[in-house]
């Protein structure tokens, strides 16, 4: 039993969790003075912005190293002596540029809502690919994006990764959902703010094409990315989808809009759970999962995969039973096949850790490299700069799910219950996904499970 585990610690911690509560909403009532912004020019309103973020995010936020707040504050420096120069987009992206200097995945700026050409993104093993696009584009679905404005992808994600948080895995992950933006890449001095030209290869043939910004509907899920692998039914009056309306979608696509699924495959004696970061449209997640187990525990001679690869967040204490239950349930010689990406993130790298935890000897990590560190910061709040409206997302609390260290005040407070020390989340086989796979509706890691399990 680890340190901090004692019953008159845990009242003792839950007692400060509801006084940080309470001070917490009372801090919240004490709102700073602005000026009216009517009364202020385009100039003193982002240089008020600017002194906000340094002046109040900054010193409030953990996440920054003592470097990295000299280096934040040198670029703000900046952006203030020369905001007559620059455009909105620059200074935006300045400040993104900004925020992830703290170097933790959870310190963002989200830009998702800035303007985006009728074309949505997946980044393969093998390159970027259209995936989606509005019923007048639909010809270049399936194409490889080659180049923007003239410019080779490799390089314009280069100049876009500095403005990204995170590690490099999950960086690119964001990048898909920012590279068709006009906005953004104005921002970085690289488009004009209404239009993209792509270089495309499709086939054989490489093709160059314009196209325009234009509002779609039918994005509410429009951060994660990967949810436009899934040609859901109700887009098909406005979009049109590289996979189209098959009914012979792989596993990990079927249910993908439900966000938390499962499958006993009878035949080869496996039984799979799916989570997803849409697990809150299950009506039930617990209960799902309790059904799973039920089921589970009268198959005791299956494989178990859960399948994490796009579970970027939410609630990581709704699937502890996950992690815990089945490798009790199964046979000693049956494995639990963990399925991981760099979208495996925030409550689904909790959850991958604790699964790896209690799975122990039996389990086996396949798929690519989850997205953030084990040691990571989250928990957090939004800061709204007063002028611009700009919402940058802050981390307070720390958690460790390496060696599972508990400071009181800086760890997240939950995990002194919940908290292991998974060590690693190292990938025991790497199985990379290609668009020709996933046009193929292939999916290579259920495949290399189903072929090498016991």
């Amino acid at each position: 039993m680890k340190k901090y585990k004692t019953k008159g610690f845990k009242y003792t911690l839950f007692s400060i969790a509801i006084l940080s509560v309470g001070v917490l909403i009372w801090s919240c009532t004490e709102k700073e003075a602005f000026r009216d912004g009517s009364e202020m020019n385009r100039q003193e309103q982002w240089i008020a912005d600017l002194n906000f973020f340094e002046n109040n995010y900054i010193p409030n936020s953990k996440t920054f190293s003592k470097d990295s707040i000299l280096a934040c504050q040198t670029l703000l420096d900046s952006l203030r002596k020369n905001v007559d120069g620059l455009s909105d987009n620059q200074i935006i992206l300045g400040l993104s540029k900004a925020v992830a200097m703290a170097n933790n995945g959870h310190t963002t700026i989200h830009l998702s809502e800035m303007n985006k050409i009728p074309v949505r993104f997946y980044w393969f093993a093998d390159g970027l690919y259209i995936i989606k696009t509005d019923k007048a584009s639909m010809k270049h679905l399936g194409s490889k994006v080659l180049e923007i404005n003239s410019v080779g992808l490799e390089r314009v994600y280069k100049k876009m990764k500095p403005h990204l948080s995170g590690i490099e895995g999950f960086k690119k992950f964001t990048a898909s959902n920012y590279l068709n933006s006009p906005e953004i890449l104005n921002g970085l001095g690289m488009a004009n703010t209404d239009s993209l030209e792509l270089t495309l290869l499709k086939e054989n043939d490489t093709i160059i094409a314009n196209f325009g910004t234009k509002k779609m509907p039918n994005t509410k899920y429009e951060y994660e990315t990967w949810a436009d692998l899934f040609p859901s039914s109700a887009e098909t009056d406005s979009w049109s989808h590289v996979l189209g309306q098959s009914e012979s979608l792989p596993l990990y696509l079927e249910n993908m809009e439900r966000g938390v699924s499962y499958s006993f495959m009878d035949t080869e004696k496996v039984a799979y759970f799916s989570i997803n970061a849409l697990w809150y449209n299950c009506e039930d997640f617990e209960g799902t999962i309790d059904e799973f187990i039920d089921t589970l525990k009268l198959k005791r001679d299956y494989n178990v995969i859960l399948d994490l690869r796009y579970y970027t967040g939410g609630n990581f204490l709704i699937p502890t039973k996950l992690a815990t239950e089945p490798p009790e349930i199964i046979d000693e010689d049956k494995k639990i096949y963990l399925i991981t990406s760099s979208k495996t993130f925030s409550a689904g790298l909790v959850t991958a850790a604790r699964i790896k935890y209690f799975a122990k000897e039996k389990i086996v990590v396949v798929g690519e490299k989850v997205g953030d560190n084990l040691k990571f910061w989250a928990e957090g709040e939004y800061y709204k700069l007063p002028y611009s409206g700009i919402k940058i997302q802050d981390s307070k609390y720390e958690h460790d799910w390496a060696d599972d260290s508990f400071t009181l005040g800086r760890t997240f407070w939950v995990n002194a219950f919940y908290g292991v020390a998974a060590k690693d989340l190292e990938v025991d086989e790497k199985i990379p996904v290609s668009f020709e796979a996933y046009k193929n509706y292939r999916d290579p890691i259920l495949e290399w499970i189903l072929e090498h399990k016991k």
